[in-house]
């Protein structure tokens, strides 16, 4: 469902981008649109990886970069306001372990499957609760890589 709303919201950002006679609105719509890209487009060659190989540690981290700023383009487009960061805490065979750290405080661990790349997200925000509580949102961080 997140995966359908967000290829239709970016599907409406180019068409509206594309469409858009009025400059003020263009202007807008093109800086979402940068925004957007620049973050997807950070990702190297060597960060890609095609469907059937194992995601390294550096490409999961990208991944879930891209995929936190796509959902929320502020982080983005405030990075030097807002303290955050993204870091891999552990990494196995079976489970890449990436630490997202909000401006807010909140810690958000993305555990990725290297091998599908299916990925369930856990969160934990010191003196609000007691312990890293698992969230409903999923995803596959393959959806979140570029091929070039």
């Amino acid at each position: 469902m997140k995966k359908a709303l967000l290829t239709a919201t970016l599907l409406a950002m180019a068409l509206g981008v594309a469409g858009c006679n009025e400059a003020t609105e263009k202007q807008s719509n093109e800086s979402s649109s940068a925004s957007v890209s620049s973050v997807v487009e950070s990702s190297t060659d060597e960060e890609s990886a095609p469907q059937n190989e194992i995601i390294t540690d550096e490409q999961a981290r990208a991944a879930i970069q891209n995929y936190c700023c796509i959902n929320n383009p502020s982080l983005k487009d405030n990075e030097e306001e807002l303290p955050t960061y993204w870091e891999v805490v552990s990494s196995s065979e079976t489970e890449i372990v990436v630490l997202f750290r909000s401006y807010t405080g909140a810690q958000i661990r993305y555990y990725v499957d290297p091998t599908t790349g299916e990925t369930y997200v856990t969160e934990f925000v010191p003196g609000i609760t007691e312990a890293e509580e698992r969230t409903d949102e999923s995803f596959n961080v393959k959806d979140f890589m570029t091929e070039q």
